[in-house]
């Protein structure tokens, strides 16, 4: 129809998750490489790292969460994709990436930051999340 966008239903909440998934890998990989730059010099970082760094203080949260978020997103996009190749995607699906994407952008900013119950509190959220998605992969609900 004339004046309607014709993108405006293409992006959905659950397609939105990935992109979040992947943007908090690179983030993550980001935030912890400039914390080894920072601690270590850019000697250490161009060397052959063959010296693993002290995984303590604000490098070690930050590698933590970089692995984390890894593994979370190897949890939650393969699922998520089977939803969105197949057209299941409801109003289920949408709460639960909503709340995926939340829960992994407080999960990282606390895990930054030490604030350790938020961050068990929303690690706890994504998983939840991650094992409603893959549930909803396999049976169509809702």
């Amino acid at each position: 129809m004339p004046g309607q966008d014709p993108f405006a239903d293409t992006t959905s909440m659950e397609a939105v998750s990935v992109i979040v998934a992947a943007v908090l890998v690179w983030l993550s990989a980001l935030v912890q490489h400039l914390s080894n730059v920072s601690e270590r010099g850019p000697q250490y970082v161009m060397s052959d790292r063959s010296v693993l760094p002290p995984m303590q203080g604000f490098f070690g949260r930050a590698t933590r969460t970089l692995a984390n978020n890894i593994e979370s997103a190897l949890m939650w996009v393969p699922p998520m994709v089977v939803i969105l190749i197949l057209h299941r995607t409801t109003w289920l699906s949408h709460l639960f990436a909503a709340t995926y994407i939340c829960a992994r952008i407080i999960f990282a900013l606390s895990y930054w930051l030490k604030i350790a119950v938020v961050r068990s509190l929303a690690w706890f959220a994504g998983m939840i999340c991650c094992a409603a998605v893959t549930v909803l992969a396999v049976v169509p609900i809702g």
